[in-house]
């Protein structure tokens, strides 16, 4: 970095271009990938480049999502443009068509002034951003708007996994599941939707009676009954609200993660904020830092949070047991006999299209339903598409007799499976073979261990 930065140097005083021209910004970038490809602080070279050819030029950096931040400068300022050469980009890990700009530097006029933005070397959302204006004071009130828009989602979904990033294949998931697709007992969705809906819906009563306005909602159960669908129902009722998720924490500093988390929340408020799997989010590291997020001094107003787990015994207590953090506490189990043939009615009904006129749904929903206490509606599903999916697979396109069988076999395996999941030793002994998914029957081990097949 310094042999680059002395040529830039040099190059800056020897032609003048640290009065005026675009070609040193090009260097500035130069410099802060090699500096990044060194120690990881590309963002000191922008800065020092900035300070050499701008230096009545006030600046700070900044740490917002890049997307935004662009975004504010197409859509709210003037004359938005690129100052370097070329178009530097990153993709998703986990959706490549999903691009954001690694390096970049741009300018636009703002409220009349000119200012730039550099953004360094990054490839998270939240990368450094060095803002740049003609004096202290516009920086700041630029800075102000700019912050204010970058903190919005780009869309309605935000998730943090170490950083806040836009969700835009969140966003295209929002409305797909409602309370009409929730399999509970009437009297717990009616208290479900009451809990969340009833909360936006009753601030005014909340004001006259003097009690803040915001709610915990904790969802318990095993995998499978529904917890997650839950959330997208929510979300989808209250569609003018934001959706924050958070998946992981950092794990750099969850207590940063987590006071990160709420301040953004708070900034979003009115806003549905949910945590997946939170036994495995509050740790006695970061424990304190979650109680005094959730009712500390600072105000919660208007933050509807959504938590889940599968293991409630790994809560705090203190989560548990005090109504101002999580005031609504949901068990969701297994379900019974009548939800049991509720879920088994709404698969078939999906697949409808592809059923032969001939088979008796109903009659393979109830024989499905009876046989099956003690399945998740998640294991439920699966019996039907495992059946569906081998048919499929050897060439048959109308589910008929054939699949029904098919659906009743699935569930004897998965009820065996259930049971050896809960008792390590059989566990230990499950298989893939050509007659069973995952599964072998008992006394296949002691036979293979004696020698045999």
């Amino acid at each position: 970095m310094n042999t680059l930065l002395t040529r830039l140097e040099q190059r800056a005083v020897a032609d003048g271009s640290h009065l005026e021209g675009p070609s040193w910004r090009d260097d500035a970038l130069n410099a802060a990938l090699e500096a990044e490809s060194l120690d990881g602080e590309g963002e000191d070279a922008l800065l020092r480049a900035v300070r050499l050819n701008r230096p009545d030029r006030a600046t700070l950096m900044v740490w917002l999502d890049r997307d935004q931040l662009l975004r504010f400068l197409r859509e709210r300022c003037a004359r938005f443009r690129s100052l370097v050469r070329g178009d530097d980009a990153i993709a998703d890990w986990d959706n490549p068509s999903i691009q954001r700009p690694y390096v970049g530097w741009y300018g636009a006029e703002w409220r009349g002034e000119a200012v730039e933005v550099a953004l360094s070397p990054g490839g998270s959302a939240s990368a450094a951003s060095l803002c740049i204006a003609p004096d202290a004071a516009t920086l700041k009130a630029f800075v102000a708007e700019a912050s204010a828009w970058a903190l919005r989602p780009a869309g309605r979904c935000l998730v943090y996994s170490g950083d806040w990033e836009s969700a835009p294949e969140l966003d295209q998931e929002m409305g797909r599941v409602t309370w009409d697709d929730i399999v509970l007992p009437p009297s717990v969705l009616a208290r479900l939707r009451e809990a969340v809906e009833g909360f936006f819906a009753h601030r005014e009563a909340y004001a006259a009676l003097g009690f803040p306005w915001r709610r915990g909602v904790l969802l318990v159960g095993p995998p499978g009954t529904g917890k997650t669908m839950v959330c997208k129902a929510s979300a989808s009722a209250l569609p003018r609200l934001p959706f924050l998720y958070v998946r992981s924490l950092s794990a750099r500093c969850g207590r940063d993660s987590i006071e990160e988390i709420f301040g953004r929340a708070r900034h979003l408020a009115p806003c549905i904020l949910a945590f997946e799997d939170m036994d495995g989010l509050v740790t006695e590291e970061n424990r304190s830092v979650f109680l005094n997020e959730m009712d500390g001094f600072k105000r919660n107003d208007g933050l509807l949070i959504l938590a889940s787990s599968n293991h409630p015994g790994r809560i705090d207590e203190a989560l548990l047991k005090r109504p101002s953090r999580f005031d609504r506490v949901f068990h969701l189990g297994p379900p019974a006999l009548p939800e049991r043939l509720a879920c088994c009615r709404r698969v078939l009904a999906s697949l409808a299209g592809c059923m032969d006129p001939r088979l008796d749904a109903e009659r393979l929903a109830g024989a499905v339903a009876r046989a099956t206490e003690g399945f998740t509606p998640a294991f439920l599903k699966e019996a039907f598409t495992a059946a569906a999916l081998e048919q499929a697979q050897a060439g048959e396109t109308a589910l008929g007799e054939r699949f029904a069988r098919g659906v009743l076999a699935q569930v004897r395996e998965l009820r065996d499976h259930i049971r050896r999941s809960r008792d390590p030793e059989d566990l230990a002994s499950m298989r893939t073979s050509a007659d069973a998914i995952g599964l072998r029957r008992r006394g296949a081990r002691d036979a293979e261990e004696a020698g045999g097949p």
